[in-house]
């Protein structure tokens, strides 16, 4: 243990012996860092027949021990080495940013890309973060969209010493209260629209339900929608748990406002421009007509008051294309599904069924045709890919580049300063923190509470306070 000691001390004199970054290294400093590394008999094979610099150093891979012209022959000697200069790459996180990278580089040489690859997974590897705490899970939707490219411009420090690429940025709680007003905007609008629409709801026995093929073979089970309902509600408790621990949850709560809003503004219009029969006779649809302003207020209230829910005595007719219920269900499952890490697989598998069930027990019950289902679930998840995947694409949001806000100016009002994909980190909130102070490592820098971590761990940070 000692011996490893003096080995990283003289590894650190070294490093900081030459007031400068490694990148600016020359071969005389690598030959110090050699030398203060009980290497000096690789002094020759480096610096003076092959003049590895700074920057060779931190562009070279393993392969490069083995290979001529370096060529080394004993194992032990070539993982000795290799393991310092990662430890030197592991310093230089700045000198492998993405924002360091030309946006050209899609036009390189295969040879180049494997290059670019392996730089990348250096600043992966040296990531002062957990990844295993901050990653996603195979079940969230946007992991269908991540690919090498990708990951090179959502890929966040959080912890790190340099400026991180992903922080708090100012003006978030601005934009959730604009967002909050967006969809609250949307949602009364919508609830009046659900009252015009059910004043011209088409007349049961003139126009009958139209054909369905799941419809027509599944028999009307009465206490199914009840049951949807209580699913939206038990999935709604859920998303409220992961916003209370969640660290970034009021971005998560920007966009659950933002996308919903959209979803339900873009039904308004889908529900008033055609008028669909019922799907079903059981069905108690009449046209009801509201002779004062006074009366089509207050059933607009009653629909968004209690958010159209059936259990909550709202009775709505004529709102078909598409279903609502669906839009929440998918909406809610998603954002459990992305905002949890691969810790809550077992959360996930549970989202994902409900929300297919819940899907399932609305077409049982003859509330809506499978076309209105199946398009309010393919439209939310869609929406919901797109705007995750416009969010985590740094290159989009290039100071340069204003086409996104010209085509989209509200998703660029609300993500302009996101530049990759959330971090699931978890935190302690407020009110616990006197019960956990114990156990979870405060950061009096970011006056939060990082996710709880090893002995080990807590020793190091225990020092560091000490010698701040």
């Amino acid at each position: 243990m000692s011996s490893n000691g003096s080995e990283h001390e003289t590894n650190n004199s070294s490093t900081n012996s030459t007031g400068s970054s490694i990148v600016s290294w020359t071969t005389i400093d690598v030959e110090q860092w050699l030398y203060s590394l009980n290497l000096s008999n690789f002094v020759g094979k480096f610096c003076k027949e092959n003049g590895v610099d700074g920057l060779t150093l931190l562009l070279m891979k393993e392969n490069d021990l083995k290979q001529a012209p370096l060529a080394i022959e004993r194992l032990v000697d070539i993982k000795k080495l290799w393991y310092h200069i990662r430890l030197l790459q592991c310093q230089e996180n700045d000198f492998y940013s993405p924002l360091n990278i030309s946006s050209s580089s899609s036009y390189l040489t295969n040879e180049n890309d494997e290059q670019i690859s392996m730089l990348l997974s250096s600043k992966q590897q040296c990531s002062n973060d957990n990844t295993q705490k901050h990653n996603h899970s195979s079940l969230s939707p946007t992991h269908l969209l991540e690919s090498n490219i990708h990951n090179m411009y959502s890929s966040c420090q959080i912890n790190s010493q340099q400026k991180p690429l992903f922080g708090m940025p100012t003006g978030e709680k601005r934009k959730l209260l604009v967002s909050f007003i967006y969809a609250l905007i949307s949602g009364i609008w919508t609830s009046f629209i659900m009252v015009v629409v059910h004043n011209r709801v088409p007349n049961v026995q003139k126009y009958p339900p139209l054909p369905d093929l799941f419809l027509d073979n599944i028999p009307h089970i009465a206490w199914a929608f009840t049951v949807s309902e209580y699913i939206i509600i038990m999935m709604s408790f859920t998303f409220l748990l992961i916003l209370i621990f969640h660290k970034y949850w009021n971005i998560i709560l920007r966009r659950f406002f933002t996308l919903g809003g959209t979803i339900f503004f873009l039904r308004s219009i889908t529900m008033l421009v055609t008028s669909l029969s019922v799907p079903g006779h059981h069905l108690e649809c009449t046209p009801l007509q509201y002779g004062t302003s006074f009366e089509i207020l207050s059933r607009c209230l009653q629909i968004f008051l209690f958010q159209g829910l059936s259990i909550q005595g709202v009775r709505s007719c004529g709102d078909y294309m598409f279903s609502g219920h669906t839009v929440v269900l998918t909406l809610l499952n998603h954002c459990i599904t992305e905002y949890t890490t691969s810790d809550f697989y077992a959360v996930h598998l549970a989202s994902w069924f409900f929300n297919i069930f819940g899907m399932i027990l609305i077409l049982a019950a003859h509330e809506h045709y499978t076309i209105d289902v199946f398009i309010a679930f393919f439209l939310t998840s869609r929406l919901f890919l797109y705007y995750h995947s416009l969010a985590n694409n740094a290159v989009l949001h290039s100071r340069t580049d204003n086409r996104l806000s010209i085509w989209f100016p509200m998703f660029s009002y609300f993500e302009k300063n996101i530049q990759c994909m959330v971090p699931n980190v978890l935190r302690v909130p407020w009110p616990l923190k006197v019960f956990h102070i114990h156990d979870e490592i405060y950061d009096e820098k970011q006056k939060e509470f990082p996710l709880k971590c090893d002995n080990k761990q807590c020793n190091i940070h225990k020092e560091k306070r000490k010698n701040e």
